[in-house]
């Protein structure tokens, strides 16, 4: 470098300059040249390299954040080239020699930590094209990775505008600790949470979360590193703290679509007051109509009830075979005889899972009447509702 100025203040001079404008001349046009090949370097090996991964993996690319990866990769390879040979043009001026090189430095720092930023923030969206961040918050994960990349790169520039080592900046950023602490204190919580969920797999995008505390009933459609992001089944949106995901209770519903059933757990109330003994007349009216089979000896209506209902329920195609399936009496209650329906439907499905459970509970209400069994209504009105017969038409 020293021998290519050197050329050209000879030269300069053998024009006609005088030593001191030679030597500023010289140093500019150096600088103008170093400046330029630099540049065209730098984008040269970008371009080369884009054009070799866009060859490779053109399918995953995605355009706008690749090239802002590429102008960063770009001008940090510009910086590092000015940095390792700009300064030495300037050896005749020691301080202005440091001054340049000390910002070149700071310049360059900066621009590393832009390249990586951007290279974190394509990686990410690969993550989320190939679905990966449904089971890892790649979102959460990459602003984790930016606030230590930045967080490195601002104690670097500190300590060379400051011209101590970084070790120096971090020694006095103790006393600084609890003032931080507070500032970034919900940063830091949310950090630390965002962390425990991804590793414990608490929540992935695309769960079914309740959180009755902070309205919360809905898919999870965004985790940030300070926030989770629920859609509610009414089209709001809820922001909950990843904190409060850790603090507090919620539940998931995800097992639940992933297991082989769903269940139906509910209960009609049948008035003790329509409960009686199972006589023989009772016992040949239900055996004439199907409900009960001639060797069975149920010892009330309620429990020839109960057995038909089982019964019902096993040969039902949509409940499934393989999980539990009962029917039994809960405790006693001032409105009646609780009887509870236990089983799993086949589907996860919550529409085909809703319609199913209506449709079994319709039957049970109409099937409880031919047993002589009233359903409890605390209004008390028991009057039958009377069907007028059609009308024979006049021939």
């Amino acid at each position: 470098m020293n021998s290519a100025l050197l050329t050209v203040q000879e030269y300069l001079r053998s024009a006609g300059l005088g030593d001191a404008s030679s030597q500023v001349f010289s140093i500019a046009l150096c600088a103008i040249g170093i400046t330029a090949l630099s540049g065209a370097a730098a984008s040269f090996f970008v371009f080369v390299t884009r054009s070799i991964l866009i060859k490779k993996i053109n399918s995953l690319l995605h355009k706008e954040k690749m090239s802002a990866f590429f102008s960063a990769v770009s001008f940090t390879l510009f910086t590092w080239i000015l940095r390792a040979s700009l300064p030495d043009l300037f050896s005749a001026y020691p301080s202005l020699k440091a001054g340049i090189g000390r910002t070149l430095s700071i310049v360059a720092t900066f621009a590393f930590a832009t390249a990586l930023a951007r290279a974190i923030t394509y990686l990410q969206a690969l993550a989320h094209e190939k679905k990966a961040d449904k089971i890892y918050s790649s979102k959460a994960i990459a602003q984790t990775l930016k606030i230590i990349i930045w967080s490195t790169a601002v104690i670097i520039i500190v300590s060379a505008i400051m011209g101590k080592s970084p070790a120096f900046v971090l020694s006095g950023l103790g006393a600084l600790t609890a003032v931080l602490m507070l500032i970034f204190r919900d940063s830091l919580l949310g950090l630390v949470a965002g962390i425990q969920v991804s590793q414990n797999d608490m929540v992935r995008v695309g769960d079914w979360i309740t959180m009755p505390k902070h309205n919360a009933d809905g898919t999870v459609i965004d985790i940030a590193l300070t926030t989770v992001k629920v859609q509610n089944f009414d089209n709001t949106v809820t922001m909950i703290p990843s904190s409060a995901l850790i603090g507090d209770s919620f539940i998931n519903w995800r097992y639940m679509s992933t297991s082989k059933g769903r269940r139906i757990k509910r209960a009609v109330w049948i008035s003790a007051s329509s409960i009686c003994e199972m006589t023989p007349q009772l016992k040949k009216l239900l055996v004439a109509d199907g409900l009960i089979k001639e060797s069975d000896n149920p010892i009330s209506n309620l429990a020839a009830f109960e057995t038909y209902l089982l019964g019902a329920l096993k040969e039902r195609d949509e409940i499934s075979k393989e999980l539990t399936c009962m029917v039994r009496q809960l405790d006693p209650t001032d409105t009646g005889i609780p009887v509870e329906i236990y089983a799993f439907t086949k589907t996860r499905d919550w529409v085909e899972y809703e319609a199913i459970q209506t449709a079994l509970f319709d039957w049970l209400y109409v099937t409880a009447p031919k047993f002589h069994l009233r359903i409890y209504q605390r209004t008390g009105d028991n009057a039958k509702v009377e069907i007028p017969e059609p009308e024979e038409s006049a021939n």
